[in-house]
């Protein structure tokens, strides 16, 4: 066996599996970003809306990974403050789990909180409409693909579902 022939095999296998674990890291940043700014509010008063009782910021990110496969995973550090903000205008109102000891802070929506996701709702669906239709065009200009709709980001992915 030629030892220096096999170093290098596996310094650019290394190497390439780098770049793709790069350009992964990369993607799901640049996937994070872009739903976080323009999605998010929305996305928490409409959990917050479809829930059956109370939730905190923990299930709330918890709850959007496991309904995107991981796909986007927004830390904590950006749902607790955008609860506080909601609860100083009204849209949702936080209370302790235990008033005491102050754990763990649940958050419902409130009536003012249930008009603003509807009127967000209505507000956005055309704005994500005309997005979509712009990325099928970029889609089929670099890929030659046609936009296909997977039931989930894993199935979109190329994995199993």
């Amino acid at each position: 066996m030629d030892w220096d022939e096999e170093e290098r095999r596996l310094q650019e296998e290394y190497r390439r599996r780098m770049e793709e674990l790069k350009a992964s890291r990369e993607t799901s940043e640049v996937v994070g970003q872009v739903l976080t700014r323009g999605l998010l509010p929305l996305y928490v008063l409409h959990l917050l809306a479809g829930s059956d009782g109370s939730r905190n910021g923990n299930e709330i990110c918890t709850e959007i990974g496991r309904r995107t496969d991981g796909a986007w995973q927004p830390s904590t550090g950006g749902i607790y403050p955008l609860l506080r903000k909601f609860e100083k205008k009204g849209l949702v109102q936080g209370q302790w789990q235990d008033p005491d000891r102050r754990t763990q802070r649940l958050y419902s929506l409130t009536p003012k909180g249930v008009d603003e996701v509807n009127a967000l709702r209505q507000g956005t669906r055309p704005k994500m409409m005309r997005a979509f239709q712009a990325f099928a065009v970029v889609l089929k200009d670099l890929f030659g693909e046609d936009l296909i709709v997977h039931s989930s980001p894993k199935e979109a992915a190329g994995g199993e579902d």
